[in-house]
């Protein structure tokens, strides 16, 4: 309401915006008043609108909308003296001269009639009795009083559309007996013999509105007659006399000079052209204004123009005016607009062939007419080529789709005259010259042929001979197929889409039939542009066709096209020899076009809810139940899909929370993709299985490279292409019976955190019970780890890792899987890099021994991956000699930086790695190797008892296997005792005294250089490690007697642990500093270091006295 207040510009722009914004405030106003139950108030409401009618100036158009608010109030009113009152008041403010006010009167009126019919009719029947005259007065009156005459048709006017308003208002039970009232008593008649125009028209949608009256009362169980119905013919054939004259006069203005203006064309087009919609009946009226209508168009083009392009160009404007009706589904307008067509092309024919020689000849010679003078003017000075149009000029392409469906009409009439139309645009259009720079060539003998073979169809159309309208049609497409031009054929195949949607079913079934026989004999015309635009006509006839056969038979029409594009030669009939016959690219034109559409169609509109299903499904199935298509179609999907890019995050090393949509592919036409799949995998049948089967790697392959992006789409939010993605997957599944990984993929396939072991998980059914697509499957994922997409490297490496483990006896592809992953451990990708790596480690034990060189120097390579977690055990345990000894103090040095790692699964690898590489500590390497053990060895003993069992676990397997290196005697039963196995924290520290005492008692030299780390530990990120160390250091101290040892690290350690245990905020540590500071003041070297300490004070404090007393 604000908005109809406030902003009028609207109805700058389009008048007809009044009408909706006034029937959405009566709507508004009735809906109102139905919720308003108080009667006082809506007569005091009806009051205040009565009261409004000051406010508009005596002319004023838009009184008409408060005279309908009135009139809904006054329909809830029960009160039969207030209605009458205000029904007077009504009558008495409207200025019924104006047609809008007088037709917001009659709804008013109208509306009152639906609760108080009697009410209103009382007062109609007093107006017309106090205006009414016999015909003789008006007869009269229209000689000595015009102004008079005027007035009482509006007042007539006025009255009829308020009786027929009435009786279309009003309950269909109760208008029966006052229509046959008021028909009866031959009231209503008195008012047909208004004369004004506006009054004419009122009076005829008055009659409309009785009859819809008697029409409605039969629809709801209440028929009846309607009497005097052919007094109301009467006065419609008298009208429609009057304007089968008018035209004729129309005529005969439009063919004196001046020629007529555009303007004043196109207003006289527009108020004739509707007579072609006028029912058939009665034919001897309707049909002369026909003909005059027909003989008025012909004048227009007759005198409009001076020369051949501005006729050409006049023709063109009226044939598309009269378009639509050639184009109707009412069968008597189609055969109308026809004719019309026809006569003018036989008018345009003689005015701008002559002087042209019909066999192509300049200037003068035996054929050649002379022009004639009196119709064209003087153009003596003037060429040939300027007096007449060119053949461009015509359009053919557009005009022959909007004829060529009309030879298969269900109207044999309608067929001769579409025949003959055709027949004259090519005559006229071989006579005519050929636009300047054309390239199209035309062979006048065989065009000439084909005219001719048309004309014989013809003259058998006109014969009336029996035959059937099928081949007839079939001749005529023959003939045009050859008179076409190139440029015209172009035409001609883009427009189809007008001609398929035909709503005359036989003529869109023809055109159907026109498109394959045009593209398969002169398809080989078409440029790829050409190919693209006409299955872009033709997708959009199937989108817009809702009949499900034709939509079928469309899409044949694009399979044959495809068919036909992708080999140079093809019959349907027989498709032996296909395979060697050339390839032509256009077949992925009209794919990409039909993805292009599907994709569209995602973004703009609610495919699930399409009324008769979504015709790009139906093209999805047509392709994939193809016998030829369906390998094609499949093909070019996976090409699709592997071409696609998706996030930008996923293609560079940045951090992936800058997710954009690479501009490369739209997504829309990734979703019409996978959508294409999805259809292809369900409705293919057989055949389509058939195709998958033969293709069963490289659909599987761009499964899971799609699988790795839509899961990195889900990261950043995106998750509808992960579900699309895996309805696809299940239905490929379900097609060729891959139950088992359809269990894997319903398990934890949105779960993004598990995308990578689910692919493995798949890769690993695959090796199972499909392990011949193995090696066709690696070779494509292979290739995969060298795209710029992030997800889809990362999903090829999960598969490759997996497929690595189920190599054996592929010898050749496991060199190739090998070099890959070696090549592409140096990834942007730390996942890929795992993955790489965790393949490596995977691979058979009977292939290791050939590979372990190559292998061991990219694990050295990845040591100082902070990234990485190290799986150095399964290789090292069968790697030779020597391929290890070469790099075995570099390993060692990097495992043991790894040992302290963060993460817990790194730690433990590479605790058991070095336990692993004591393999090859013997030789000319033992000594070295030796070193790197006591180094490492009392963080093994530290993290023998870490928070996680894997750690603890690696570090015992790691001290048994390093034990007997050390030579140290009691290790080995020390490490198979119960306190070394225990994860209770009492045998471990049971454990930490024995080994102290080993270390003192076998290994003196070595104590300095496990005491020193094991303080460093003190500060370790893990405060079970400080404990560890804590325990560890005051043990091997409260043991020891080595004064050197004592000497260094006794006071430090005491200090330290007084210091922890004031500071730390972990109860195991403080607990532990206290019982180690107990275990250092129990200890027999306590008393030694109070000593120690003892003289240490003394001494300083002479040393104090005597500098004293020298001052």
């Amino acid at each position: 309401m604000k908005a109809y207040v406030s902003d009028t510009d609207d109805l700058k722009l389009d008048p007809s915006y009044q009408e909706t914004w006034d029937d959405m405030i009566i709507n508004f106003l009735a809906e109102s008043l139905d919720v308003i139950q108080d009667n006082d108030w809506v007569i005091s409401l009806g009051n205040v609108f009565g009261e409004q009618y000051v406010l508009y100036m005596p002319d004023d158009e838009h009184s008409g909308l408060l005279h309908r608010c009135l009139g809904v109030l006054l329909q809830k009113v029960d009160d039969r003296a207030y209605v009458c009152a205000k029904i007077d008041w009504m009558y008495k403010q409207a200025n019924i001269a104006i047609p809008s006010n007088r037709l917001g009167l009659a709804k008013a009126m109208g509306l009152v009639a639906a609760s108080h019919l009697d009410t209103v009719l009382e007062k109609l029947k007093n107006i017309l009795d106090s205006f009414g005259k016999s015909i003789f007065q008006r007869f009269l009156s229209f000689f000595y009083d015009s102004n008079r005459m005027e007035e009482s048709d509006d007042i007539h006017a006025a009255l009829a559309l308020m009786y027929g308003y009435a009786a279309r208002y009003a309950p269909s039970t109760v208008i029966e007996a006052r229509i046959d009232a008021l028909v009866g008593t031959n009231m209503l008649s008195r008012l047909l013999h208004v004369r004004h125009p506006t009054a004419k028209q009122a009076v005829i949608t008055a009659i409309d509105l009785l009859g819809r009256a008697v029409i409605n009362a039969a629809e709801n169980g209440a028929p009846f007659p309607l009497k005097r119905r052919d007094q109301y013919f009467f006065f419609f054939f008298l009208n429609a006399h009057t304007q089968a004259l008018a035209v004729s006069a129309c005529t005969t203005l439009v063919s004196v000079e001046p020629k007529l203006s555009i303007e004043t064309r196109n207003l006289v087009m527009k108020a004739t052209l509707g007579f072609f919609a006028l029912p058939n009946d009665p034919m001897d009226v309707v049909n002369p204004l026909i003909d005059n209508l027909i003989t008025l168009l012909c004048a227009i083009l007759l005198t409009s123009g001076e020369d051949g392009r501005s006729r050409a160009e006049q023709l063109l404007h009226i044939l598309r005016q009269v378009d639509q009706y050639v184009a109707s589904p009412v069968e008597y307008q189609r055969r109308r607009g026809c004719l019309a067509v026809y006569e003018m092309l036989l008018k345009f024919r003689t005015l701008c062939v002559s002087g042209y020689c019909a066999l192509g000849c300049h200037g003068s010679c035996t054929h050649s007419k002379q022009i004639d003078r009196t119709v064209h003017g003087n153009f003596s000075n003037l060429p040939s080529a300027y007096v007449l149009p060119s053949r461009e000029a015509l359009c053919l392409g557009d005009r022959v789709i909007m004829y060529l469906p009309r030879c298969a009409d269900t109207n044999s009439e309608v067929r001769k005259i579409s025949a003959q139309i055709l027949d004259q645009l090519f005559n006229i259009s071989l006579s005519l010259p050929r636009p300047v720079g054309s390239n199209s060539v035309v062979d006048i003998e065989l065009s000439y042929r084909a005219l001719s073979s048309l004309g014989d169809v013809i003259a058998i159309l006109r014969s009336d001979a029996s035959i059937d309208p099928s081949e007839v049609f079939n001749r005529i497409v023959s003939s045009v197929c050859i008179l076409l031009m190139k440029d015209e054929l172009v035409a001609t195949l883009q427009s189809f889409q007008v001609a398929i949607c035909d709503r005359i079913k036989q003529s869109a079934e023809g055109s159907i039939q026109a498109v394959i026989e045009f593209v398969m004999k002169r398809g080989n015309e078409l440029s790829e542009a050409d190919v693209s635009r006409t299955t872009q006509s033709l997708l959009s006839a199937a989108v817009h066709v809702t009949e499900k056969h034709l939509r079928l038979e469309t899409l044949g029409a694009v399979s044959f096209f495809v068919c036909l594009f992708k080999f140079n030669s093809i019959s349907l009939m027989n498709s032996q020899g296909i395979s060697s016959l050339a390839e032509n690219t256009n077949s992925k034109v009209v794919f990409n076009e039909v993805l292009a559409t599907a994709g569209r169609d995602i973004v703009t509109k609610d495919i699930s809810r399409l009324r008769g299903g979504w015709p790009m499904q139906d093209a999805f199935y047509a392709f994939s139940q193809h016998a030829v298509l369906s390998f094609l179609f499949l093909e070019h999907l996976i090409s699709v899909l592997n071409q696609t890019p998706i996030p930008k995050g996923d293609t560079e090393k940045g951090d992936i929370s800058s997710h954009l949509v690479d501009t490369q592919m739209d997504d829309d036409i990734l979703q019409a993709t996978i959508l294409a799949l999805t259809a292809f995998f369900r409705g293919g049948g057989k055949v389509g299985k058939k195709a998958v089967e033969q293709s069963y790697a490289p659909v599987l392959a761009a499964l899971t490279l799609q699988l790795g992006s839509c899961h990195g789409l889900a990261s950043t939010g995106q998750h509808e292409p992960l579900r699309a993605l895996l309805t696809a997957f299940q239905a490929f599944c379900e097609c060729v019976g891959d139950l088992e990984m359809g269990k894997i993929l319903a398990r934890d396939s949105e779960q993004n955190e598990k995308w990578i072991n689910l692919i493995g998980e798949v890769a690993g059914c695959i090796s199972i019970k499909r392990p011949k697509e193995v090696q066709t499957m690696c070779l494509i994922l292979t290739k995969s780890l060298n795209r710029q997409q992030r997800f889809q490297r990362e999903a090829a490496a999960a598969a490759l890792s997996e497929f690595v483990r189920h190599s054996v006896g592929l010898t050749s592809l496991l060199e190739q899987m090998v070099e890959a992953l070696c090549r592409h451990v140096s990834d942007e990708s730390p996942t890929v890099r795992s993955l790489c790596l965790k393949g490596l480690v995977q691979m058979p034990s009977i292939h290791i021994y050939q590979y372990t060189t190559q292998v061991l120097g990219v694990i050295l390579a990845l040591l100082d991956d902070s990234d990485e977690s190290v799986q150095l055990t399964a290789i090292l345990k069968s790697s030779p000699n020597d391929a290890v000894e070469p790099i075995l103090l570099n390993l060692s040095v990097r495992l043991r930086n790894l040992q302290i790692c963060n993460n817990i699964k790194m730690r433990a690898d590479a605790f058991a790695a070095f336990g692993a590489l004591s393999n090859y500590g013997v030789g000319a390497q033992r000594e070295a190797f030796l070193e790197q053990i006591h180094a490492a060895l009392p963080r093994l003993i530290l993290h023998l008892h870490d928070d996680d069992l894997s750690v603890r676990q690696a570090c015992r397997s790691t001290l048994r296997r390093i034990a007997p290196l050390m030579e140290m005697e009691g290790s080995v039963g020390l490490f198979n005792s119960h306190c070394f196995n225990s994860d209770h924290r009492s045998d471990y520290k049971d454990f930490i005294r024995e080994i102290a005492k080993q270390f003192i008692q076998h290994l003196p030299s070595r104590v300095d250089n496990y005491i020193a780390p094991t303080i460093q530990a003190f500060e370790a990120p893990w405060p079970i490690i400080q404990a560890n160390a804590i325990y560890f250091s005051s043990s091997i101290l409260s043991l020891s007697d080595d004064q050197h040892i004592l000497a260094l690290y006794y006071t430090q350690v005491f200090g330290m642990l007084v210091g922890k245990m004031n500071r730390s905020t972990d109860a195991t540590v403080r607990a532990t500093c206290s019982s180690s500071i107990g275990l250092l003041l129990k200890s027999a070297n306590s008393v030694s270091w109070r000593a120690a300490r003892l003289d240490h004070a003394d001494s300083v404090r002479r040393d104090y006295e005597s500098e004293s007393s020298r001052k």
